[in-house]
């Protein structure tokens, strides 16, 4: 079903979508606001990116420009994300292979506990809990500079307590599974962050360098077909 938010994407169970191509999405100078008005963001460095093309993508020099979304009533996350099922999607094309500048999202807490998908060679989702050292909990595929990717992150089950099981999924492919129970309470994350990771915060500006495209997230598990079909929605525009 076509909708505002792009035709034919999978709305059920959609918490935030934020795509630079649409127009509600950007209107009032805001390139990246959630179009479900479930988040308000906020803009870091704003003039070290710029958007055009078409499709419309934010292009970053990889200087600081970042987006963060937090919870529009204040307070707290509309996920228990540790214990919730739960889908990220993204889209990302790096310029280059510099570490931290490679960063697609982060999710963070005030006790600096993170979970992060890095665009390396293999893409990768890192948990590190507060205080602690971080770990990967799923890795797979490839990637390389010049390219678009669709990265999609799952999780289904418990994790807090219990076991979880994270896929990832390349453009529409399924490339990796992980049953793993790293996720702690230290995953009472508050801010959802894209381009950049809290643990650039250190008086740098080292954020995202490339070009950047819709992200979303989804209360429950997305299908394989489900990923396929908003990968094949969106594909026309990134191919090169």
């Amino acid at each position: 079903m076509a909708s505002k938010l792009g035709p034919n994407l999978i709305t059920d169970s959609l918490i935030l979508y934020a795509d630079p191509a649409n127009v509600k999405s950007n209107e009032g100078g805001v390139i990246m606001a959630d179009m479900k008005e479930n988040y308000v963001d906020d803009t870091f460095y704003a003039a070290q990116m710029s958007i055009g093309g078409d499709p419309k993508v934010i292009t970053s020099n990889g200087d600081g420009a970042s987006f963060r979304y937090y919870p529009a009533g204040g307070s707290g996350s509309l996920i228990d994300w540790a214990t919730t099922q739960w889908t990220i999607s993204c889209w990302g094309l790096r310029d280059n292979s510099t570490a931290r500048e490679n960063r697609m999202w982060d999710l963070t807490n005030a006790g600096n506990g993170h979970l992060r998908l890095t665009l390396d060679s293999t893409p990768d989702l890192n948990f590190r809990p507060a205080g602690g050292s971080g770990y990967s909990l799923i890795s797979g595929g490839t990637s390389t500079t010049g390219v678009w990717y669709n990265i999609v992150i799952t999780k289904a089950g418990q994790s807090s307590g219990g076991s979880a099981v994270y896929i990832m999924y390349n453009n529409g492919v399924q490339v990796a599974t992980n049953t793993s129970s790293s996720l702690t309470t230290d995953s009472a994350f508050t801010y959802v962050r894209i381009m950049r990771s809290a643990d650039d915060d250190q008086g740098d500006t080292v954020s995202w360098d490339g070009d950047f495209g819709p992200f979303s997230i989804y209360s429950k598990v997305l299908t394989a077909a489900e990923v396929l079909q908003n990968y094949n929605a969106l594909k026309s525009g990134f191919e090169s």
